[in-house]
């Protein structure tokens, strides 16, 4: 992890609106915060989602309101992120119990996909490059891939999480997103090329020491 003095250098940053240093910021608190939405799911909750559909919730609302975060130390960001986190959690975990109490309504709250599939996607963003299996700071790394998902487009997110973390074929995200198969294709091609530029950017989480 980072040293103290550099946290708070993107902390401060981080509260001047800049993007960058909320992604490194979200990279580096990554296993904080999957260890807490870990512990904090209930088993109505673990048997609809994973940590990171949860996760990339949070870090969404994070880069839209990150105006609303306001320096007051190195710890500030973490506590102003585990607060959002904590909120989404009690909502999710409100929709899982209805959800269970009504039976002829039992359909899952979003797409679980898991650590392995965004691993995958990963493969699909650097492939023919250096392999992200070298990386050493495998959490920080998928944390630094939730963070530049969840600021995509909506468009481009929506063909990665249904095409490469889902696994749909082409012909029924074609169907879902209301497009044509050639568009999808393109479309995902794009998305990808969006989401490596993204992680470019955040590359000491993506290379290995």
């Amino acid at each position: 992890m980072a040293q103290a003095t550099q946290i708070e250098v993107w902390v401060a940053s981080a509260a001047r609106g800049d993007q960058l240093a909320v992604a490194k910021l979200l990279a580096t608190y990554h296993p904080k915060l999957h260890a807490r939405a870990r512990a904090r799911m209930d088993r109505a909750l673990q048997a609809r989602l994973e940590p990171e559909d949860i996760l990339q919730q949070v870090y969404m609302q994070v880069l839209r309101e990150v105006d609303r975060f306001e320096d007051r130390g190195p710890d500030s960001f973490l506590n102003w992120v585990y607060k959002i986190l904590d909120n989404k959690l009690i909502d999710a975990r409100r929709a899982a119990h209805r959800q269970t109490r009504d039976v002829d309504r039992e359909v899952p709250i979003a797409a679980s996909v898991g650590a392995g599939s965004y691993w995958s996607l990963m493969d699909q963003i650097f492939a023919g490059s250096a392999s992200p299996s070298r990386v050493a700071r495998r959490e920080e790394a998928i944390g630094a891939l939730l963070t530049c998902l969840s600021d995509l487009s909506e468009d481009h997110r929506q063909v990665i999480q249904l095409r490469f973390l889902q696994g749909m074929p082409v012909g029924e995200v074609a169907s879902h997103l209301h497009k044509s198969e050639a568009a999808i294709v393109a479309l995902s091609r794009r998305a990808l090329e969006a989401l490596r530029k993204s992680m470019d950017r955040l590359g000491e989480f993506t290379r290995g020491a």
